[in-house]
Order: structure tokens, then C-alpha cells, then sequence
């Protein structure tokens, strides 16, 4: 037979209830206090960004110039990003080179045209949200592989606009600026959605 104990019991004994705590624990909190997600801690916004036709127009006009020396644009990219030193040991075939090296390696060269290569295909997937979307989760997982810091993604979109600035020439703008700066945002948002999810 089991025993049940009264509240009368219970108090007579020393056992006293507790009230159930009923404020919630937080555990990830910015400056000021405020509880923030896991993935707004690493980077990445609550918001995915969103891009405009105009952006679309101004990227796929531009790129046509941007493709006709893809290479060239794509090392003076790689070189701007290695010059960060945390960013150069992700890459273990590019941690000892010195910058002359790294320019004439056929490694950075094939590195680079898979980057571009990765580019091209964002491009023509603008039309299609559901295959673009796809296509940076895939490319997220893969980066999740190598153990790319999610947070080195958004150096890319800078470093991008400082490497097609010359290659545009005069058909570099303001709005060209800004419409390669939205893309790589949505690029870089959508991949770390895999990556820190």
C-alpha cells in the first residue's frame, strides 16, 4: 500500500513547497541585457535581406564586364581577403605562403575560379529564389565541412566590390556598389543559415 502524504504531514515533518520558479533563465543576452538568438550571436540577423529588381538589373548588366576577366578579379578578391591573418590560417594550403606566392599559386588560381564559378551560378538563379536558396544552403553545409568560421563570410562582399571597382571602370557606381553590397549580404545571410542554425 503506498503512502500519501497531506499538506498537514507535510508541514508537521519540515517539508515545505516550493513555488515553482516561473521567471525564465536567459542564457544568451547582448549589451544592454536583451536575450538574442544563437544565430544572432554569431552574425547572423533575424531578417533575411531582400533583393530588389533594381539590384538584380544592376548585378547580372555588370557582371557581363565583371566575367570577361573573372581570374584576375577573383585573385585580387582572395588576395585582399589573406591579407587578415585569422582568415589566411583557415586555409592550410595558403598559411606559409608569402603574398608573391600566393599570386603565382595555381591552387589560389583554382580556389578562385570555383569562388567566381559559385558567383556565376548565384547569378543566374536570381529569377529563382527556391534554387538560389538551395544553392547557398549547399554551399553553407560545404563550408561547414571545412570548418570556415561563419563570420569570415561577410568579409567577402567587400572585398568583392574592392576587386570589380577597377574591372568596371566607369560603369562603376554608387548604385553598382550597392546593389553587389545587397547580394552578398543575401549570399552570406542564407549560408550561414545552414552554417549556425
Amino acid at each position: 500500500m503506498g503512502l500519501s502524504c497531506s499538506v498537514d504531514l507535510r508541514q508537521k515533518l519540515g517539508f515545505t513547497e516550493k513555488p515553482k520558479e516561473t521567471h525564465k533563465k536567459v542564457y544568451l543576452c547582448n549589451d544592454e541585457g536583451v536575450e538574442v538568438s544563437a544565430s544572432s550571436m554569431r552574425g547572423l540577423p533575424d531578417a533575411r535581406p531582400v533583393l530588389s529588381p533594381e539590384c538584380h538589373e544592376i548585378v547580372l548588366r555588370s557582371w557581363d564586364i565583371i566575367k570577361r576577366d573573372i581570374e584576375r578579379v577573383g585573385v585580387v578578391m582572395f588576395m585582399g581577403l589573406l591579407e587578415d591573418e585569422a582568415v589566411k590560417d583557415q586555409f592550410v594550403n595558403f598559411r606559409e605562403k608569402s603574398p608573391e606566392e600566393l599570386k603565382a599559386s595555381a591552387v589560389l588560381r583554382s580556389h578562385v575560379l570555383k569562388v567566381m564559378s559559385a558567383v556565376e551560378k548565384v547569378i543566374a538563379r536570381l529569377d529563382d529564389p527556391p534554387k538560389l536558396n538551395k544553392l547557398l544552403h549547399d554551399l553553407g553545409q560545404r563550408h561547414m565541412l571545412y570548418n570556415a568560421r561563419p563570420e569570415f563570410l561577410d568579409l567577402v562582399g567587400p572585398q568583392f566590390n574592392n576587386a570589380i571597382q577597377p574591372a568596371l571602370g566607369d560603369s562603376w557606381t554608387v548604385e553598382t556598389e550597392q546593389a553587389w553590397a545587397d547580394l552578398f549580404k543575401y549570399i552570406t545571410h542564407v549560408m550561414k543559415e545552414t552554417m549556425v542554425m
